[in-house]
């Protein structure tokens, strides 16, 4: 009996996850996308231009990616074009609605613009998809947003 339940969470579960798959998001080749490998490395040296570069023409073939439209505005975000990266974020959101990691840093643009109501209804969304247990995204906004009000 007691397996018959395990069983049964299992099929549950997974059914639960495949339902909010985003099938937009980034794929095991996709992740291997050679664009995509050379955005990462530019943001990790911090290189906002390249890696707009690179995930521009990432977008080329993986329009449908919350992941790249995520990292693309990122990159807007952090060269100070905020414009784009709300439009980066936006597109990403309408890709995967509870996109995690667009949540946050949509969050985090709303601070730079002084928006923290705003960043507020992020943090929300993200505490609810996150739920019961609390997600690295919801922590690092809720202490984004504790830095500038304390």
């Amino acid at each position: 009996m007691f397996k018959f339940f395990i069983k049964l969470i299992a099929i549950i579960s997974l059914g639960c996850s495949l339902s909010h798959a985003n099938l937009g998001d980034l794929g095991e080749d996709d992740l291997e996308h050679s664009t995509v490998t050379q955005g990462k490395s530019a943001l990790q040296e911090e290189d906002w231009e390249g890696a707009i570069t690179f995930f521009e023409k990432a977008l080329e073939s993986l329009s449908g990616s919350a992941d790249v439209h995520n990292f693309l505005g990122y990159a807007y975000r952090k060269s100070g074009n905020l414009d784009k990266a709300l439009e980066n974020y936006g597109l990403a959101l309408d890709i995967n609605p509870d996109h995690k990691g667009a949540l946050e840093y949509l969050g985090e643009a709303y601070i730079t613009l002084g928006d923290l109501i705003n960043a507020n209804v992020q943090l929300k969304r993200l505490k609810r998809i996150c739920a019961p247990i609390p997600c690295e995204e919801a922590i690092e906004l809720e202490l984004a947003i504790k830095r500038v009000t304390n």
